[in-house]
């Protein structure tokens, strides 16, 4: 795999076979997911492009959360529309497109979505992805579309750490400290004259 990597452009001291293996190897009843964290600069988008070429993956999608959203299409109204209105659909954003082509796509050919700076993304849209990961339905207004768990595969690419990895309102045990703890480190008998009332 490194060398597959490398021949699309990434190269790294580090060999993800095992970790891609396993991921692919997984039997899951859900989207298979990616997630590439790190430092800004680390060229995690890279990676997952070179990623998505090495395994032969025919229809790669982008989405980068960080770029603004586009304004609206016009709706040019004329007369014939006044006279006989019907209801507008409401537009797609683009991650709502990609997603819904991830879906189209999934049903006939390998596809591997990369979705990236995860963490600019709206807290609506994570909550939409991540039930989208869970069931492999991606709802819209109107219904859902449906992706073929055995075709996407998704990278979710972030440049911070998506959740808590040491919470500081837990208390954790640390059982080397307790074993080193001797008798007198933790009573200490001390004398003292007595309290007289």
């Amino acid at each position: 795999l490194r060398r597959r990597l490398a021949s699309h452009g990434f190269e790294s001291n580090d060999d993800y076979e095992y970790a891609v293996r396993t991921l692919m190897a997984a039997e899951l009843g859900h989207v298979r997911c990616l997630h590439v964290e790190g430092e800004s600069g680390r060229r995690k988008t890279a990676f997952a492009n070179a990623l998505a070429n090495a395994l032969g993956y025919p229809r790669i999608l982008y989405h980068d959360f960080s770029l603004p959203e586009p304004p609206p299409q016009p709706v040019f109204v004329t007369a014939e529309d006044r006279e006989n209105p019907e209801p507008a659909e409401a537009t797609l954003s683009r991650f709502e497109r990609v997603m819904v082509e991830a879906c189209a796509y999934s049903e006939a050919e390998r596809t591997f979505l990369i979705l990236d700076q995860l963490q600019a993304a709206d807290f609506r849209d994570q909550i939409a992805l991540t039930r989208f990961a869970q069931g492999g339905a991606w709802s819209l207004g109107q219904g859902e579309v449906r992706a073929n768990p055995k075709h996407l595969l998704v990278a979710l690419i972030a440049a911070i750490v998506l959740n808590l990895r040491q919470r500081l309102d837990n208390k954790q045990l640390h059982p080397a400290e307790q074993i080193a703890v001797r008798r007198q480190d933790r009573v200490r008998i001390v004398s003292m004259p007595s309290e007289k009332e």
